[in-house]
């Protein structure tokens, strides 16, 4: 359990609302798909991914537009074992380094949330600098809402704060606070692999030249990423157990939210885990 300004947030074993054990046909079909795959990606050859890095070419420009909502998606999803090694270099506790992988809720207008109004502290966040939920995103999570009303979410991402920004961007420099440990989705950024082909993402490194060194490094970097990610969706998929929806489920959400309580069970590659912020008017030991 850790504080946020006002906020509580606690971690527990999900007792969970699950109606049985069996894995769905389609549960089936989309395990023996990742184990295909996995099969398939080790088999790609890091020297050929090279040779395409090479032609597209990039050279990061330290711009951190990458993680600023306000240029783009900048969700940056992360696995159990990232979260980890996060912790171990900041001393922060799992919650304060990530959160649930929920639905991404639109920038109004397309402008940039004022960063005055959401000040730069430390690694731990206070409440001013968090993201929060709201009743209109609890209106796009309904799939995801239980008979109880608890939002289930599939894996983690990186905090941010409440502008959208990544909390580990610091906003003069636009430097990573954990740049050694970062992420290795941001280590691999703007490339990707996807159905085991080399996929970019918008970016204006883009296009600069890259020596023959740092593509084989950036190649062994993305094939690594690019199987760990499939094996680690594939125990989250092995692991995962459904759980009973309602029709008042987004009703009763709703309800705690308004009384200062919301719950979410996030299902990853290690089990599921409920995760409880609670709003309150006192310090709690």
């Amino acid at each position: 359990m850790y504080q946020q300004g006002t906020i509580i947030c606690m971690e527990a074993p999900s007792t969970g609302n699950k109606p049985k054990s069996e894995k769905t046909g389609y549960q089936h079909l989309l395990i023996a798909a990742l184990q295909k795959e996995i099969e398939m990606a080790r088999k790609l050859d890091p020297e050929k991914l090279a040779s395409e890095i090479r032609k597209i070419g990039f050279s990061c420009q330290r711009c951190g537009k990458c993680c600023r909502q306000a240029f783009g998606d900048n969700r940056v999803a992360v696995i159990p074992s990232e979260i980890e090694r996060i912790q171990e270099y900041t001393d922060l506790s799992k919650l304060e380094v990530a959160g649930p992988f929920v639905i991404e809720s639109p920038i109004q207008d397309g402008t940039e949330k004022s960063e005055e109004k959401c000040p730069e502290t430390s690694l731990i966040e206070s409440e001013e600098n968090e993201e929060s939920f709201s009743p209109d995103l609890l209106e796009s999570l309904e799939d995801c809402i239980d008979c109880e009303g608890k939002v289930h979410a599939f894996g983690w991402i990186l905090r941010r704060k409440r502008n959208g920004d990544c909390t580990f961007l610091e906003r003069d420099t636009y430097k990573c606070r954990i740049y050694p440990v970062r992420p290795m989705l941001c280590s691999t950024y703007p490339f990707y692999i996807e159905g085991l082909r080399l996929q970019t993402c918008e970016c204006e490194g883009l296009g600069s030249p890259i020596s023959i060194e740092d593509s084989r490094k950036l190649a062994e970097n993305l094939l690594f990423r690019y199987i760990s990610e499939l094996e680690d969706m594939l125990s989250l998929y092995e692991n995962f157990v459904d759980f009973r929806r309602g029709e008042k489920g987004l009703e009763l959400a709703k309800k705690s939210l308004k009384k200062g309580t919301f719950t979410c069970i996030v299902h990853d590659s290690r089990g599921s885990i409920e995760v409880i912020d609670e709003v309150i008017d006192e310090v709690i030991d």
